[in-house]
């Protein structure tokens, strides 16, 4: 097997982001393109090819991931789905859309459900949506 193709094969095994964008992953069996970091199995070696360029794959007869959306640009809000949508709820929570809509207000702003915008939330911060409980006062002495 050749150095490139091994080395190709590796990233896309252990779906090391750092190749993302210096080569995309065909799957023959399903007709589609990925970048080398897609969180999809990784298939078969058999079933690979490897293109240097996301048009050279389409050009082969391959369409995009909806998953890992290999024909965006890096850096592009469509690249990093995750941190964009992040940063917009980000954006809508410290502007109050939690404390007056509720989390469904703030799904339906952003076009999501309020469980993937949780979902989200969670997997990039560590908390979902749900402002956090106020502290409450302490109790006066009983005298």
């Amino acid at each position: 097997m050749h150095t490139d193709t091994e080395r190709c094969l590796r990233a896309v095994q252990s779906k090391d982001a750092r190749f993302d964008g210096w080569f995309y992953t065909a799957v023959l069996t399903t007709g589609i393109y990925c970048r080398p970091s897609c969180p999809v199995v990784p298939p078969k070696p058999e079933n690979m090819r490897f293109y240097p360029s996301a048009a050279a794959a389409q050009q082969a007869g391959f369409r995009a991931c909806k998953r890992c959306r290999p024909d965006a640009s890096p850096g592009s809000p469509q690249w990093d789905e995750r941190a964009d949508l992040v940063a917009r709820a980000m954006r809508l929570i410290g502007d109050g859309t939690v404390d007056r809509e509720g989390v469904p207000g703030l799904a339906a702003r952003l076009g999501y459900s309020p469980r993937q915008i949780e979902r989200q939330l969670r997997a990039e911060l560590g908390a979902g949506p749900s402002p956090w409980p106020a502290p409450s006062a302490p109790k006066p002495p009983d005298c």
